[in-house]
Order: structure tokens, then C-alpha cells, then sequence
């Protein structure tokens, strides 16, 4: 009888188990120091007025991305760099699938971050007056958890706008 309800205490403790590791293995871990690769991802171009008042290529800034992540909560700070000019900004995701409103620059904003099987859904709406726009983005990691990429959508009253950022972990 004792040897019964041991193996049956071993076999859940094993389940268990089991069954915290596939929960942990859910979530992709950001985690860590990631680079812009250009070459890989699909920007937008930018233009600036150059001698004469004739279009010219603006430069590219340099773009990082560091991610803290303990669970469902994610900080990243996003650095571009141009020049000797640099500039942060970091969002806070909270990804149980809740809105985050907050005040944002001139506006309000909505943040609602989830956890979709093996990505990281973020959506983004902001709201000035009677004017909407929103943002999704869908951040995945390729299975060797080097690379970062974030497929996002821009919608506003000119329209829907694909942008595709790949960061390289550094």
C-alpha cells in the first residue's frame, strides 16, 4: 500500500513538472540587447531637404533595442542613435491581455500586450480629439532565439502602412 501511494506521489510530482516546464516554454523570452539589421527588415523611407531644397536620402540612425523581461512584464528600451545625437524612449507591456491606458503625447493611449502561443502581440491605440490611430505589432523570435522580429501595422484615417523590423541579439 505505501509503495502504491509513492508511486502515485512520484507520478504527479513528474506531471507536475512536466507541466510547469511546457508553462514556462510558452512564453519566447525578449530578453537581452538587440541591433537594427537593416538588410533584413522593410522601413520606411525617409527624406529629408538637402542643399538647394533638393530631396536627399536621409542617414539611417543606428537602433537598439533593450528588453528587461520577468514574466508577463516586459520593459523595453528603444535607443536611436544618429550622429552624435541619441535618444530613448521605453514602453512598459504588461502582456496578460489587458488594456493599459495612460496619458500619452498629446492624446490618450490604450496598450493591450499579449502572449499568442510563441509571439508577442501589442496593440497600440491612441486617441486625439476624434482622431484614432492604432498600431499591432507581432514580435517572434527564430528558433535559435537569435533573432528578433516585429511585424507591425500602422492604421490611420490615410491609410494601413507594413513595417518589418529584424534585430540581431547582440
Amino acid at each position: 500500500m505505501k509503495r502504491r501511494h509513492r508511486m502515485i506521489g512520484t507520478m504527479t510530482l513528474l506531471l507536475l513538472a512536466v507541466g510547469v516546464v511546457a508553462a514556462a516554454q510558452a512564453e519566447p523570452q525578449f530578453a537581452g540587447a538587440w541591433v537594427l539589421d537593416r538588410s533584413q527588415s522593410q522601413l520606411p523611407a525617409h527624406e529629408h531637404k538637402g542643399a538647394g531644397g533638393h530631396a536627399a536620402q536621409a542617414q539611417p540612425a543606428a537602433v537598439t533595442l533593450v528588453v528587461a523581461q520577468e514574466g508577463a512584464m516586459l520593459k523595453v528600451t528603444r535607443t536611436r542613435t544618429l550622429g552624435t545625437q541619441e535618444r530613448s524612449i521605453t514602453d512598459t507591456y504588461v502582456a496578460d491581455g489587458t488594456d493599459q491606458p495612460h496619458r500619452g503625447y498629446r492624446g490618450n493611449v490604450v496598450t493591450r500586450a499579449a502572449f499568442e502561443g510563441d509571439r508577442l502581440v501589442v496593440t497600440r491605440t491612441h486617441t486625439k480629439g476624434e482622431r484614432t490611430r492604432s498600431q499591432q505589432s507581432t514580435w517572434t523570435l527564430s528558433p535559435d532565439g537569435k533573432v528578433l522580429t516585429i511585424d507591425t501595422t500602422l492604421h490611420s484615417p490615410r491609410g494601413d502602412r507594413a513595417i518589418k523590423t529584424v534585430y540581431l541579439r547582440s
